[in-house]
């Protein structure tokens, strides 16, 4: 199968990349409610994968797709006017999905052909295949061209975000957020809590029992944006990742789990915890600010009753608290509480400054 050079295929589509402008800092009606709906939800399904359809088909000329099934259950936790972004990153997913999908036929029909070349071509027969070496070099040319194309269409299915801001101070308090993410981020440990109970074995030191899996922060974006500024990710052990953009922040857990949040409607809040940590788990950047004993009486001297008893360290975390009033509820310790307390501050005065 003959295919387009790639700068060809590309002039030719019809709809890869859109591209929005959004002025940070701009008054939005907050009267106006435009949240994306479960109809307008599989509109933009149904056109995203159209789109993809329509892109295949300029190449290929012979993709077909069957029923299309929506299931979506995020739609209370959007914040008003960003319909029309979250219906295009919507419509995008899933133009890249069927894309994809498209894509990986093409890597395995390449595999398969590249498997068969080689195979001919270091028989001992070879000399008696040269006709059927030849047609399979030609097919692997073809396989390789073609998914090649597909590879490009999938990368160029993005939604292009170019910001200005209206003026320079949110642009500097924008440029401190960043700069307090990067500090961060770079915390030894994160650890995202899970689950948490009182602990009623009154001889232990501890008072609350907490479940914590490790996490990483980072700079990452959704697959379907890209955007001129810098952007930031926190992991979410159980639940939607959250992706911080300039203008608002997207709760994402697929492409059918997702809601796009204002920085008013995601509160962040700090404070401090005190842990009791083994020594051998204490991370370098941890600050140590006391110790008790592992079993301790109400006066804070050892339980000799237990054999063995040791005495422990105690260890300042910072913790960051996420929450929304329709239901987001995350909670995040960081081995430096130093680093949480100025990234919360940061986010906070970026906040107070779009209101």
């Amino acid at each position: 199968m003959k295919t387009e050079p790639v700068t060809n295929i590309i002039q030719n589509m019809p709809f890869i990349h859109p591209e929005i402008l959004i002025t940070v800092g701009e008054n939005i009606d907050p009267n106006k409610e435009t949240t994306l709906d479960s109809v307008k939800f599989q509109e933009a399904k149904n056109k995203g994968r159209e789109s993809a359809n329509d892109i295949l088909k300029q190449l290929f000329n012979k993709v077909e797709y069957g029923k299309i099934e929506s299931h979506f259950n995020t739609e209370r936790l959007n914040s008003k006017n960003f319909e029309s972004i979250r219906e295009q990153i919507v419509n995008l997913y899933f133009q890249r999905e069927v894309i994809s999908n498209e894509a990986n036929k093409f890597s395995q029909n390449y595999e398969s052909i590249r498997a068969q070349h080689f195979k001919t071509s270091n028989s001992f027969f070879k000399f008696l295949l040269k006709k059927k070496i030849q047609k399979l070099t030609e097919q692997l040319a073809d396989s390789k061209n073609n998914l090649e194309s597909v590879k490009r269409v999938e990368e160029e299915s993005y939604l292009r975000i170019k910001y200005v801001y209206e003026t320079t101070e949110f642009k500097e308090k924008y440029s401190d957020l960043i700069s307090s993410f990067i500090a961060l981020k770079n915390s030894d440990i994160i650890w995202d809590m899970t689950y948490s109970e009182a602990n009623t074995e009154t001889k232990a030191a501890a008072q609350t029992t907490m479940s914590r899996n490790k996490v990483a922060f980072s700079f990452n974006s959704i697959p379907a944006i890209k955007t001129t500024e810098k952007n930031f990710h926190f992991e979410n052990f159980n639940g939607g990742d959250f992706y911080f953009y300039p203008s608002f922040i997207i709760y994402f857990k697929s492409e059918e789990d997702i809601a796009i949040l204002d920085y008013n409607d995601l509160q962040i809040n700090y404070s401090e915890a005190r842990f009791l940590e083994e020594t051998k788990d204490i991370a370098c950047d941890t600050e140590i600010v006391g110790e008790t004993w592992y079993r301790v009486n109400k006066d804070g001297s050892p339980d000799k009753r237990f054999v063995g008893n040791y005495k422990i360290p105690i260890v300042l975390y910072g913790s960051i608290h996420i929450r929304t009033e329709s239901g987001i509820n995350e909670l995040y310790y960081t081995s430096d509480f130093k680093k949480a307390k100025h990234f919360c501050e940061q986010y906070n005065l970026y906040q107070s400054l779009l209101q």
